[in-house]
C-alpha cells in the first residue's frame, strides 16, 4: 500500500511539473501568426489510443491558442495510411507530421525530406526521458530523423492450467526443455504452440527472432544472413511446427489468436497491445491464467538468457520545415504529447508501451507489469527479423515458411529463399 501511495505522490508530482514546464512552453512560444500543422493519423475511430490522442490534440490546442492549431486527417485503414505515407515519401510531399511503424528508417533518410530533431535532443532535459538507446536507434547518418515513441517487446505467454496437465508449473529455461514439454503436452492431445504461415506470417515471426537471438546472440543481425544462426534457428522454428495445429499452414492471426483465446493452445507470443484480450475475449477465465515467460535459451547459443526481440511501434516524423517557427511548433507538439500524463492515459486504454522512461504502473495486468519489467532487465532488446531485414527479404518470410514446413526445403533452402529476396 505504501509503494502504491508513493508512486502516486510521485505520478502528481511529475504531472504537475510538467503542467507547469509546458505552460511556460507555451507562454515563451510566441510565433508571428496562428501555424497551422497537418496530421494524417490512424488513432483514430475505433482504434484503442482513439479516445485519448483525440484529448491530447485537443489538450494542446487549447493550450497553444492562437499559436499552433493541430488539424487532425483521419485515416482508418492502417494499410491505406501506409501506402499513403509511402507514396508520400516516394514523392517527397511530406504531410508536417506523421506516425510510422513498418518503415525503415533508411528509407525514411533516402527521401531528404524529414527534419532533423537532433538540434533539439542532444544534451536537453527532453532527450534525458527517453530510453536508453531509442534516440541512437533513430538517428541515421547522424540526422534524429524520428522520435521512438510507441515501443514493445516480446516474451511469451503460457496458459498455466495446460502446462499443468503435461507435469509443468513454471516455463521451461531452455529450447530443448522446452520441446519435451512439447512432446508431453502432445500426449495430452494439446496443441503446444499455435503458429501461422499466411499473412505476414506475424507470431512464427517473433518466435524466429527471440530464437535467432538465442542463438547467434544480440549482433546476429550485423553478421547477415551467411551466418550460420538464421539455419539453426530456421531447424528449431521448424520442429516446432510438430506441435502445432492442423491448420497452421496458411493460418492469419485470426486463427492463431483463435486457438490461445479458446483454451486450446499452450504458449503464445505478441505484443503488449494483445494482453488485454487474455480477459476480454479468452473462454474458462483465461485472464487470470495466463503468466509471462521469457523466451528460453539455446544450449551453446551465443545469447543471453533474459535477452528478447522488441520493436518501436510506432516513431513520430514531420517533414523538413523551411520556417524556424513552424520547426518549433513541431517540437512543442511532440514534446507535449510525450508527457507521462497522457502515456499513462495511452497505456490504460491501449495497451501501450514506450519508449520514455515511466515509472512502474501498478494497476496495470500482472502479465504486463512483467513484461515491463523484464524489458527494463533484458541484457539487450533487439528490434525482431522483419524490423531488421530489407522489406523485401521481411515480406518473402511467409512464402519461404511456407515451403519449410511443408518440406519443399530444409533450413539451409529457407535461408537461401531469404537470400533470394534480395536479388
Amino acid at each position: 500500500m505504501k509503494k502504491l501511495l508513493s508512486l502516486i505522490l510521485a505520478a502528481i508530482l511529475l504531472f504537475s511539473l510538467s503542467a507547469s514546464a509546458f505552460a511556460q512552453s507555451s507562454a515563451e512560444f510566441n510565433p508571428k501568426e496562428e501555424i497551422t500543422l497537418n496530421f494524417p493519423s490512424i488513432w483514430v475511430g475505433t482504434d484503442s489510443k482513439a479516445p485519448v490522442f483525440a484529448e491530447m490534440v485537443a489538450a494542446f490546442n487549447e493550450a497553444y491558442k492562437g499559436k499552433v492549431n493541430i488539424v487532425i486527417e483521419e485515416q482508418t485503414d492502417y494499410q491505406a495510411y501506409r501506402d499513403k505515407i509511402r507514396t508520400m515519401i516516394t514523392t517527397g510531399n511530406l504531410p508536417d507530421l506523421f506516425s510510422v511503424d513498418v518503415f525503415k528508417l533508411n528509407d525514411l533518410v533516402a527521401s531528404g525530406k524529414l527534419m532533423d530533431f537532433a538540434p533539439y535532443l542532444t544534451d536537453s532535459e527532453w532527450a534525458k526521458t527517453f530510453s536508453d538507446g531509442s534516440l541512437q536507434e533513430a538517428t541515421v547518418e547522424n540526422q534524429l530523423v524520428a522520435i521512438p515513441f510507441e515501443s514493445a517487446g516480446f516474451g511469451l505467454y503460457y496458459n498455466t492450467e495446460l502446462l499443468e496437465k503435461a507435469g509443468y508449473t513454471e516455463f521451461p529455461k531452455t529450447y530443448d526443455e522446452m520441446f519435451v514439454m512439447a512432446e508431453k503436452l502432445k500426449e495430452q492431445d494439446i496443441v503446444a504452440f499455435p503458429l501461422m504461415t499466411g499473412e505476414n506470417a506475424w507470431t512464427s515471426m517473433l518466435w524466429y527472432s527471440n530464437i535467432l537471438l538465442a542463438v547467434g546472440g544480440p549482433e546476429v543481425y550485423n553478421r547477415g544472413l551467411d551466418d550460420p544462426a538464421f539455419v539453426t534457428a530456421a531447424e528449431v522454428l521448424k520442429k516446432m511446427f510438430d506441435y502445432t495445429s492442423s491448420d497452421a499452414v496458411g493460418a492469419g492471426a485470426a486463427v492463431v489468436n483463435g486457438h490461445f483465446l479458446n483454451f486450446e493452445a499452450a504458449v503464445y507470443t505478441n505484443g503488449p497491445w494483445f494482453l488485454p484480450r487474455f480477459a476480454k475475449e479468452g473462454v474458462n477465465d483465461l485472464g487470470n491464467k495466463v503468466k509471462f515467460a521469457l523466451p528460453p535459451e539455446y544450449t551453446g547459443g551465443m545469447g543471453t538468457f533474459g535477452g528478447m526481440a522488441g520493436t518501436v511501434q510506432a516513431y513520430l516524423c514531420a517533414a523538413k520545415q523551411d520556417n524556424p517557427e513552424k520547426e518549433q511548433a513541431i517540437v512543442e507538439f511532440f514534446k507535449f504529447i510525450t508527457q507521462p500524463e497522457w502515456l499513462y492515459k495511452l497505456a490504460a486504454t491501449a495497451g501501450s508501451m514506450f519508449s520514455i522512461k515511466l515509472e512502474a504502473n501498478p494497476d496495470d495486468i500482472q502479465v504486463k507489469q512483467d513484461l515491463a519489467s523484464a524489458m527494463a532487465a533484458a541484457p539487450y532488446l533487439v528490434k525482431h527479423f522483419n524490423d531488421q531485414m530489407p522489406t523485401a527479404v521481411a515480406n518473402g518470410f511467409p512464402a519461404a515458411l511456407d515451403e519449410l514446413v511443408l518440406g519443399e526445403v530444409d533450413a539451409q533452402g529457407f535461408v537461401q529463399l531469404l537470400k533470394d529476396n534480395l536479388d
